[in-house]
């Protein structure tokens, strides 16, 4: 008997070195980003972008209450950040000296959240970083602003915020979203832009399509409103998590 749970013992721990090992390269890799990213040259170039491209923060720009989501697990309160979509970066006031901010790209944060979650008539925005890829260009990290009820899948629908690349007549690059959708487990499938369209959306849910179809007409829900896709996609992945 005792020779059986040293077995089982040994398998467990087997399998625990390949997640623990990604978790501790995980967050060596984001130390380094941060580093990198307040570390004179390179913070102060940042630092001056910030300054010279106000157009690129998702919202009005100014410092909102918020907390940032670590790859060490941890959750930390922070009295004011702000988002820069078109440099992806976010800019967190000190907490000790709120004159003072730190930069985090998304190779430093597993994600951020923006709001107050005691404030119950404003919702809390959750981004989290994710592996997303468009048209035919690479699979790159950057911050979507998760839609679906949880930030993990089965599949998730968010927002993913950039500059447009071609400029308004008066020469304005605006801010553009699109909408992505895919895997919600780190280190699946990326996301990728999603139509919202019927066809579009129920190819998503494979075999269970037929099961979303009726869930979407019961409930009244809009192929072409990303708040009922992702009633569509909580209802999948309830479904998916208890089967």
């Amino acid at each position: 008997m005792k020779h059986s749970y040293y077995l089982f013992a040994i398998f467990i721990m087997a399998c625990c070195q390949p997640t623990q090992a990604q978790t501790a390269r995980d967050q060596a890799e984001a130390q380094l980003a941060y580093q990198q990213a307040n570390a004179s040259p390179s913070g102060q170039a940042l630092r001056t972008s910030l300054s010279q491209q106000s157009k690129g923060f998702v919202g009005d720009g100014t410092f909102q209450f918020g907390a940032l989501r670590t790859f060490d697990g941890r959750y930390r309160p922070i009295p004011g950040l702000r988002y820069h979509a078109g440099l992806q970066l976010v800019e967190v006031q000190d907490s000790i000296d709120i004159e003072e901010t730190h930069l985090w790209s998304a190779a430093s944060l597993r994600g951020f959240d923006v709001g107050d979650p005691e404030d119950k008539d404003t919702p809390v925005r959750r981004f989290r970083c994710r592996q997303v890829k468009e048209g035919n260009g690479g699979t790159r990290r950057e911050f979507v602003e998760i839609l679906t009820a949880i930030d993990a899948g089965p599949l998730v629908l968010g927002w993913l915020y950039s500059i447009a690349l071609v400029p308004t007549p008066n020469g304005n690059r605006p801010l553009v979203a699109t909408l992505m959708a895919g895997p919600g487990t780190i280190g699946a499938e990326p996301l990728r832009p999603l139509e919202p369209t019927q066809t579009a959306v129920l190819r998503l849910f494979g075999a269970r399509a037929d099961d979303v179809r009726t869930f979407a007409a019961a409930n009244n829900l809009d192929y072409t409103r990303p708040a009922d896709i992702a009633r569509m996609m909580d209802h999948y992945n309830r479904k998916v998590v208890v089967k």
